[in-house]
This record gives structure tokens, C-alpha cells and sequence, in this order.
């Protein structure tokens, strides 16, 4: 089995920082997860307009589930025939 590679050294009195990418904002923002990240996106007043309408759109299906379709208790409503009936 190979040997594990070893860490980078680090400076001293410091702990290794997460990498941060050019749309995480930096080390700072680099453990946000996925949904923490649209949704300070979505609230950031001067992040451009296009940018919040993305973070929106994508952020929407976790914090908004979708409605499943309920089959109708047909039981529950008279029929309309039955209703014409009674009125005549």
C-alpha cells in the first residue's frame, strides 16, 4: 500500500485554511455549504441582479418542496347527475 502523502507546512501558530475558489469568496467562505452559499447570494444587496436570480432559482427546491399530486376522493363530491335530479 503507498504511503500517504504529506501535508504542506504551514506557518507557524496557524491551522491549514480551506482553499477558496473565485466564487466562494475566499478562504473565509471556502466551508459554506452549497445552499448557505445561494442563499448569502440570494441576500447580498450588491451582488448583481443576475447573480440572485440564479442563486434564487437553484436555492428554491430546498427550502420550497415541490406539492405531489393527491388523487381526488371521488366519494366525496355528488355527481352532477345526482344533483340535476334533486332540483327537478
Amino acid at each position: 500500500m503507498p504511503k500517504p502523502m504529506p501535508r504542506p507546512p504551514t506557518p507557524a501558530g496557524r491551522s491549514p485554511e480551506p482553499a477558496g475558489n473565485g466564487d466562494a469568496g475566499g478562504p473565509d467562505r471556502g466551508n459554506l455549504m452549497p445552499l448557505d452559499f445561494m442563499l448569502t447570494l440570494l441576500r447580498d444587496t450588491e451582488a448583481s441582479l443576475d447573480d440572485r436570480k440564479w442563486a434564487a432559482y437553484h436555492a428554491a427546491p430546498y427550502c420550497h418542496p415541490r406539492l405531489s399530486p393527491v388523487e381526488a376522493e371521488r366519494d366525496a363530491w355528488p355527481r352532477f347527475e345526482d344533483v340535476l335530479e334533486t332540483l327537478r
